[in-house]
């Protein structure tokens, strides 16, 4: 026991400060600071820590010096690793904050980062601000889809979807269902949510009426569910339903392209196909695969003769018998807005496409200056 005890004693003089020491270091640490040499003066800050002890009337100092020089050298890696070292020391209630005002500066939209500061801060409050740091760290664990440590946030109400939203991203959709039995421990405002993920599980289950059965139940359905609903009914062919939830999402933006085409694709397997095309139309105005997929359908339509094509008027710039030279002389003069269409027996490459003529008079004009003297305007249906 005594050999133990000067060893202690041998263990400890070895790294305390003798206070020329520590005042020498503290000069050192001072100086680098104001002279901008912040990654060498975090260094001297933590061999400061290293030896000073828990009542060091310089500690917490040395401490915030530490931080800014860590900030100012946008040292993240660093600054994480020093939450750490003093993770377990008793700071003053003004430094923790000042530490996590200067740690979500630096780590600005990176939720991971930002997570790691807001922890550690958590544990210097209390009361209402300590469970808004929680749903912050929620939020933050969500955008850098950190599920496993949802999981592990404390038993509040507020926090509940999210592990809700975990357990379904985790795929532990028995959990999720399990958890999701009482809708009591989840906020008022929360339970259309956690109703539409507990209809999600069901689905991933393979239990797909039941799935359609809760979200159907859902009061105030965002427009996610109610596309999943227009989807189920759209494959059990019980268009009726799938009409009334497709008018319901073609008033939302970033739905409208999806909800048009399928209300075309609804009209036309009836045989109503001007009803259909107008909705084709209406989706064909989108730069998506839908839009895409409602232009095609259109032009099968014109083509097989059961709608009345546009009227358009465009620029005949020239005539070929092959198609092929058509073709490479659109590529060749990198003529955009082009296209080749039959023109009686020729092939004739058309420019633009417009819906009063004096659009297309003022392209002609344009292509003329380009070599194209012959250039005339023609209707063209489409």
């Amino acid at each position: 026991m005594r050999i133990f005890a000067v060893f202690l004693a041998l263990f400890l003089t070895a790294y305390a400060f003798s206070e020329k020491e520590r005042d020498t270091l503290l000069r050192v640490i001072q100086g680098l600071y104001q002279d901008r040499v912040y990654n060498i003066a975090a260094k001297k800050c933590e061999e400061y820590l290293e030896k000073a002890s828990e009542n060091d009337p310089y500690r917490e100092k040395v401490i915030k010096v530490l931080f800014h020089s860590l900030y100012n050298a946008k040292d993240k890696k660093g600054f994480l690793a020093a939450l750490n070292t003093v993770s377990g020391y008793k700071l003053s209630p003004d430094i923790a904050e000042e530490i996590f005002t200067l740690g979500m500066k630096l780590f600005d939209k990176e939720p991971a980062g930002q997570a790691e500061v807001v922890r550690f801060y958590i544990d210097y409050t209390d009361g209402y601000r300590k469970k808004q740091l929680y749903l912050l760290l929620a939020k933050l664990y969500t955008e850098a889809k950190l599920w496993d440590r949802i999981l592990k946030l404390p038993d509040y109400k507020e926090l509940n979807f999210y592990k809700v939203i975990a357990l379904y991203k985790m795929g532990r959709y028995d959990d999720l269902i399990n958890f999701t039995e009482e809708m009591a421990k989840f906020l008022p405002e929360d339970k259309d949510n956690v109703m539409y993920y507990r209809g999600l599980a069901f689905f991933k289950k393979g239990d797909i009426k039941k799935a359609v059965s809760i979200i159907e139940s859902v009061t105030f359905k965002t427009p996610e569910m109610v596309k999943f609903l227009s989807d189920y009914y759209i494959k059990e062919k019980n268009y009726l339903k799938a009409e009334r939830y497709l008018r319901i999402l073609s008033l939302e933006n970033g739905y409208k392209d999806y909800a048009y085409y399928y209300l075309g694709v609804i009209y036309d397997l009836d045989k109503k196909y001007k009803k259909a095309s107008q909705y084709y139309k209406k989706a064909s105005q989108f730069k998506t695969k839908y839009g895409q997929l409602a232009r095609k359908r259109l032009l099968q339509l014109k083509e097989a003769g059961v709608i009345e094509g546009e009227k358009f008027y465009s620029v005949r710039i020239i005539l070929y018998s092959d198609k092929i030279r058509a073709e490479n002389l659109i590529r060749k003069k990198s003529l955009t807005d082009c296209f080749v269409k039959k023109y009686k027996k020729y092939y004739a490459v058309y420019c633009g496409m417009f819906k009063n003529r004096a659009d297309a008079q003022k392209e002609r004009k344009l292509l003329k200056k380009k070599g194209f003297k012959d250039a005339v305007i023609d209707t063209i249906i489409r």
